[in-house]
């Protein structure tokens, strides 16, 4: 289609050229099991084709003008969808960061400052942000981890003794060193986002509170 609609409207060149360009990328990661290619490269080549057909169609029936919007408004929705998720990391707020940490029952009382947050992944999915809280805040979940029932102890030395919390029996980690304090823990149930391993981290130097969560 991509050859046959620019040659009926009297374009076989760019037919030719498009045809030449898509058959041979996509031999190419056909022939040399291109994995990349395949995962990447051909959801672009879809989308370009389906634009591409599109307005060309438009145009074999005397219709440029509305080829030109379908196509353009196509194109804008692919590229909203591939820029999702910078778009979702643009927009994080701190009403996003108070709900993800009322998921896991923890509360910030006071302001706080978002230093980063990044979300993402190809073949699995985790979202990560750190918060620069008050130092009420930083007590009271300092506290609320201490004074769970699965606190370990104060580890000294992680490189002989690293607790880790276990997938199978979704047990909960809550230990402290002496830069830190760690809750690491997996759910039955996901968040919506699809994550359920989650650690969270405060920093008893810098204040910070550092979230991450993955789908593994």
């Amino acid at each position: 289609m991509c050859y046959y609609l620019p040659y009926k409207s009297n374009r076989k060149n760019t037919g030719f050229l498009v045809s030449v360009i898509l058959g041979i990328i996509i031999t190419w990661s056909l022939i040399g099991e291109l994995d990349f290619l395949v995962i990447f490269i051909w959801p672009v080549i879809f989308a370009f084709q389906i634009i591409f057909i599109t307005y060309w169609a438009f145009r074999l029936f005397g219709k440029r003008k509305l080829g030109t919007i379908f196509s353009s408004i196509l194109t804008i929705g692919f590229i909203l969808i591939v820029m999702q998720p910078w778009i979702t990391d643009w927009t994080f707020s701190k009403k996003d960061a108070r709900k993800i940490l009322s998921w896991h029952h923890i509360e910030l009382k006071k302001d706080f400052k978002i230093l980063k947050n990044e979300s993402g992944g190809f073949s699995d999915y985790s979202h990560t942000f750190i918060l620069k809280i008050s130092d009420s805040d930083f007590n009271s979940i300092s506290n609320q981890i201490r004074q769970s029932k699965s606190f370990k102890r104060i580890f000294s030395d992680l490189q002989k003794d690293y607790p880790e919390a276990g997938y199978k029996v979704y047990d909960t980690i809550n230990f402290e060193t002496d830069r830190f304090l760690k809750r690491e823990y997996y759910t039955k149930t996901s968040k919506e986002d699809g994550t359920f391993h989650f650690i969270i981290t405060l920093l008893k130097k810098e204040k910070q509170l550092e979230y991450f969560g993955i789908n593994e």
